[in-house]
């Protein structure tokens, strides 16, 4: 891999993952998710403040900062999990905010939508059986980053690049909620029902 290539994956993956749509919707219903709930900019935090409609809006529009810049690298021939990388790491260390940003939940499972479509149908199956079960988010989305490189190891018993990549999305979304993490172990992690009338 030239470094050109290098160079064009990242950075496209980057110029998606830095676009805040989660919080621009907040901003055009009048709520700065910066100054509401958790702080946190993504779809978890709007769904929060604003109900069901607004975090699948924005659930979806952080999922596409994942999903479009892997099938533009797939397009020309670039590397989708370099483009990936760049949308998540965007995401979660956004320097129009002082490089704090989402999660990364999202924008990684739009990333591996696009990479390895058979993970992603578990990886959102289980996101819902544990909210379902137990209604608190960052238990499903730590669920899912625990599920990802088991399920990338048996379907394909290989140690490629992309399963790498996988492994380390996984990784970083851990490491995004590490005091989600605290919270859970002290069991005063708040419980989030998006429909519950405001």
């Amino acid at each position: 891999m030239n470094i050109t290539n290098f160079l064009l994956s990242f950075a496209i993956g980057l110029i998606f993952g830095i676009m805040p749509f989660s919080y621009l919707l907040g901003i055009l219903k009048g709520v700065d998710l910066k100054r509401t709930g958790s702080g946190n900019i993504g779809a978890t935090n709007l769904g929060r403040s604003l109900g069901l409609t607004f975090f699948i809006i924005g659930f979806l529009l952080d999922g596409l900062k994942g999903l479009l810049p892997v099938l533009i690298a797939q397009y020309y021939n670039f590397t989708p999990a370099l483009a990936g990388a760049g949308a998540i790491l965007g995401h979660i260390f956004n320097p129009f905010f002082n490089f704090k940003g989402g999660k990364g939940v999202s924008t990684a499972i739009g990333v591996i939508l696009g990479i390895a479509p058979k993970q992603f149908l578990i990886s959102i199956g289980v996101w819902l059986v544990i909210y379902l079960s137990t209604f608190i988010v960052s238990l499903a989305s730590i669920s899912i980053a625990i599920v990802l490189p088991i399920t990338t190891f048996l379907m394909n018993n290989t140690c490629s690049g992309e399963e790498i990549f996988i492994i380390i999305i996984s990784i970083l979304i851990i490491i995004a909620h590490r005091s989600n993490i605290k919270r859970l172990l002290n069991k005063t992690e708040p419980k989030t029902i998006f429909w519950r009338k405001k």
